[in-house]
């Protein structure tokens, strides 16, 4: 079921999210934040805390930021995708308006509930959905990831492949019938 897109809903939160400032998440951090919920196995209950540093989210940008994840649910339920509202550019740096801030807050989403995403899983093929996000976030200070982060030509590759990527969790956790198998082809039924 497509649900109708909200200009409006999505202004007066990253109104909110400007005015509260440097203790909470960015727009792009949210969204990215939103897309992992969106994609994730089970929605972890108390996610709203991970938007602020200290204090509670307002009831109101909770229910606008649920309505916003079940947009972008809805969206990859139809298979129309999403469009992240940065560019797919790994070395754009745009502090908390870029690609590394989209990654890190689809990282904090999948923190907060680790073990469900993991669970019934192939350890080796969930490390290599999660790459892209954990690579181009610099959340974790991995080595390796260090040296892969020098292959300039496989982290664009990376980024550019980031929407694929987010599709293919959604079916993982969603449609697993629909998932892994279908998506080794050339994508065309």
């Amino acid at each position: 079921m497509h649900q109708p897109d909200n200009p409006q809903l999505r202004q007066s939160l990253r109104d909110w999210l400007d005015k509260a400032g440097e203790d909470c998440l960015t727009w792009v951090e949210v969204h990215g934040l939103l897309t992992a919920l969106a994609c994730a196995p089970a929605i972890p209950q108390g996610w709203q805390s991970a938007i602020l540093e200290e204090g509670d989210v307002p009831a109101e940008v909770g229910a606008a930021m649920e309505s916003l994840r079940q947009r972008i649910q809805s969206q990859l339920g139809a298979g129309e995708g999403i469009t992240l509202p940065c560019r797919l550019d790994p070395d754009e740096d745009r502090e908390g308006k870029d690609l590394a801030s989209w990654c890190a807050g689809f990282v904090i989403a999948v923190s907060l509930d680790e073990q469900a995403w993991h669970q019934n899983q192939d350890e080796e093929t969930m490390a290599g959905l999660m790459l892209p996000f954990m690579l181009i976030s610099g959340l974790d200070e991995d080595p390796a990831l260090d040296d892969l982060w020098q292959d300039r030509k496989l982290v664009r590759e990376m980024a550019s492949g980031i929407p694929d990527v987010i599709e293919e969790l959604f079916l993982l956790f969603h449609a697993p019938e629909l998932g892994q198998d279908d998506n080794d082809d050339d994508g065309e039924d």
